[in-house]
This record gives structure tokens, sequence and C-alpha cells, in this order.
């Protein structure tokens, strides 16, 4: 792709340098408040549990998620949502209820920490590695995906929205520990949520609300439950079986209870009542991130018929696309890029039209 949707303008420019100094200027005014090693890595244990919770949230809700689940809404439809609703929420409830007072009491660092006391020094080593290399490679993932967003809006090379934005998290996470990055992911948590909260109210807008976009999409792609009966009944492959065991116990108590990454916001809470309310308050929010990330690639699959074709854009272009189709400057960019008609014309055949109107 050698054209972005979108041209940058100066407000945008500014914007984007307006929240790199100010996450780094978090970093500095918390330098010297890390004077210990339970400042830098649980905040001295005293966050209150609203600034827990909503960090707990964003820790996960990065651009992996944010648009890797807009791109399989718009190819597998409302089945996505069963990675929050089954594949979250109990494991999330499950951690504040029963695993926290454990975590919290032993007053352990780090997930890995606490296996070491409940077992012992083999087994905190395995453990340690293994979410070190894990993390390695998710946040080469996470910069990657991000840096595609910038590529794709504003023309950014991926080489240098990596690098900038691996600098300023070094540094801010480097001078104000957990501190810092919570702080930040509670700015996140706001800047996501309201970044995306006029693309599903516009788009269903557009489209006639859920009913007019319903009938346009393909049969059972509004469908939980109805097309679970067996694994060649829905573009997922998957059938109930699956979905509740696989998902719903399988993988997501093994995410949401050990992962270092988001089980680290707890605790850092100021209390064990507050450790415990962090996942359970998160949880709350997390059933409605279906309504910001799926729903638009529903809402992306009726617009661009061709995209996930192989003349048209990619899946992954969903959330981009109706970013660039319904946002003003100052929120993705100054203007539709007349270059990117050729990108539409290359990659999605109707798509260049129906940045105009709807052609279904």
């Amino acid at each position: 792709m050698k054209h972005a949707l979108l041209n940058a303008s100066l407000i945008d420019y500014f914007i984007v340098a307006i929240y790199f100094v100010f996450v780094l200027g978090i970093g500095f005014l918390l330098k010297n408040r890390m004077k210990t090693g339970d400042d830098f890595f649980l905040s001295g244990r005293s966050i209150p549990t609203w600034i827990t919770s909503l960090a707990f949230l964003s820790a996960n809700l990065g651009t992996i998620e944010v648009l890797g689940m807009a791109a399989n809404g718009a190819e597998y439809g409302m089945l996505t949502s069963h990675f929050y609703w089954i594949g979250a929420i109990p494991a999330m409830l499950f951690l504040g209820l029963y695993m926290m007072p454990f975590y919290y009491a032993s007053r352990v660092r780090s997930v890995p920490e606490y296996l070491k006391i409940r077992y012992n020094e083999a087994t905190r080593a395995v453990n340690a590695i293994t979410f070190a290399v894990m993390t390695v490679l998710l946040s080469g993932v996470s910069l990657y995906s991000m840096a595609l967003i910038l590529q794709v809006l504003v023309g950014w090379s991926i080489n240098t929205s990596i690098l900038i934005s691996a600098v300023v998290v070094l540094i801010y996470v480097g001078l104000g520990g957990l501190t810092s990055s919570i702080f930040t992911e509670v700015i996140q948590f706001f800047l996501i949520w309201l970044g995306l909260l006029l693309i599903p109210i516009l788009g269903m807008h557009e489209l006639g609300g859920w009913a007019g976009m319903a009938h346009r999409l393909p049969e059972g792609f509004t469908h939980l439950w109805s097309n679970l009966g067996s694994n060649g009944e829905n573009a997922m492959g998957i059938n109930w079986l699956g979905v509740v065991l696989g998902l719903g116990f399988v993988i997501s108590f093994g995410y949401w209870t050990t992962d270092f990454l988001v089980v680290q916001r707890a605790f850092a809470a100021k209390n064990m009542r507050s450790a415990q309310n962090t996942p359970i308050y998160a949880a709350f929010f997390k059933m409605l991130v279906p309504f910001l990330v799926i729903i638009p690639g529903l809402i992306a699959a009726v617009i661009f018929p061709d995209i996930g074709k192989p003349d048209g854009p990619s899946y992954n272009l969903a959330l981009p696309l109706l970013i660039e189709r319904y946002y003003p400057p100052g929120y993705s960019g100054a203007r539709f890029d007349r270059d990117a008609g050729q990108f539409h014309e290359r990659h999605g055949g109707k798509c260049n039209r129906i940045h105009h109107g709807l052609d279904i």
C-alpha cells in the first residue's frame, strides 16, 4: 500500500505530540516516588479500586484486540463475542472472588513469585521464562499492529512508528514503574472508549439500526448460539462444546488468572477488598467492549461488501476504513486522500463508491 487513507493535518500531529509529552511527563513526575522495589513493581500498594480496575481492563485492550476483534467481527460475526462473554467474564470473576485473596495475602510482587511460594523454584523459573518469551513476542505483535494502523491511516512507516512508540514506552515505564503504566492505561481507557464510541453509533444509524444491518449480513452472522450445533454450521468452525470448555475454561482461566501483565494491576490495589474488586469491576466494562469492536466489524461487513475477498481490502482494515469514513479532522485526519481512492480501486472494487454511499 503506497497511499494512506488520510492526509494528516497539523492538528493531528499536534494532538499526537501532546499525548507523547503527557505520558512522558507522567513518568518524570513519578520518578522521585520510585524509592523501593515495591514502589516500582507494585505502586506501593496504594492505588484506588477504580484506577486499578480501568488499568486492569486497558492492559488487555491494545491494538491487537481493537484491530483484531473488529476484523474477526467482520469475518465471523457475533460469534466473536464469545471471546468476551464466555472467554473472559467468568475467569475475571473467579480471579476476584477466589484467586486474589491468595495472591494479595501472600504479599508477592508477581505471579511467578507466588508459584515459588506455592510450589518451588523450578516452577517459578519455568513460569517466568515462558512469560518473558511470550511477552517479548506479544509486544512485537502489538507494536507491529499499532504501526500498521498508523501506516494505513496517515502513511507513517512501520519502522518509524515502532521506534517512536517503543522509546516513549521505555522512558515512562523506566522512570515511573507500574504507577506510570497504570495512569497511562487509565488515560488510554478513556481515549479508546471515546475514540471508538461514535463508530457503532454512526454506523448503526446509517444502516437503519440493528434490523437494517442484520438483514444485509450473511445468514447466522448475528447469532450467538443457534449455529454452534456442529463445526460446519458457522464460519468459525467451532461448536458449543469447544466454546464452553476450550474457550470458557482452558484458555480463559489460564490467561486471566495467571497472566502477570494484567494480574499485577490488582496487586497494586490499596487493600484486599480493592484487589478483589479490581477484576470484578473490570468485568462490567469488559461486557461492553463488543459494542466498541465487534459491532463495527459487522458494520464494515455491510458497508464494504468486498472486504476479505481476494480482490478486496483485508479484514484487518475493517476499523481503519470506518475511522476514515466517519471521523473529522483532529479525530482521524484532515480529509480523505484522493490518492487513497486508488487503493480502494485496487483492493476493493466497490469500496471507492461505497465511500460516498452504500452500494449493496
